[in-house]
């Protein structure tokens, strides 16, 4: 028995291309990609907006295979403050001016003479008391 064959004029279908968010933070960069989640993923040529990107940004975006063909969100990376070097330099300075302040008022009622190591104990145990708090 032959089996008969019809043409048709329909090309085979190409397999869908997988997409996937991905999501993390931009460990390196250069000018033909990005380095996210211990993976290289290249700007694809069909990408239309490339945003300003810089290491240590949050980024989250479509990605085909290796390419990125669209970024969903970009958050640049907020630049480190001192606040919380002056706000403990501030709370020792202030323990140490009480500190002074206690060993004076105690030296004058009390007649106990304090040394310069025992003031520096106490200020430091009172910058431990505040900073605990």
């Amino acid at each position: 028995m032959i089996k008969r064959i019809e043409k048709t004029n329909e090309k085979p279908a190409k397999e869908p291309q997988k997409y996937q968010v991905v999501k993390g933070m931009i460990e390196s960069l250069n000018e033909r990609g990005i380095k996210v989640n211990d993976r290289w993923y290249n700007f694809s040529k069909y990408l239309a907006d490339k945003p300003e990107l810089a290491e240590n940004s949050e980024v989250e975006f479509i990605a085909s295979g290796d390419f990125i063909t669209k970024f969903l969100s970009v958050q640049m990376p907020t630049p480190e403050t001192n606040a919380d070097a002056d706000n403990s330099e501030t709370l020792l300075l202030e323990s140490l001016r009480s500190a002074v302040k206690i060993a004076s008022v105690l030296e004058s009622e009390v007649s106990i003479k304090f040394s310069t190591n025992d003031i520096i104990k106490l200020a430091l145990t009172l910058f431990i008391q505040k900073s605990s708090v």
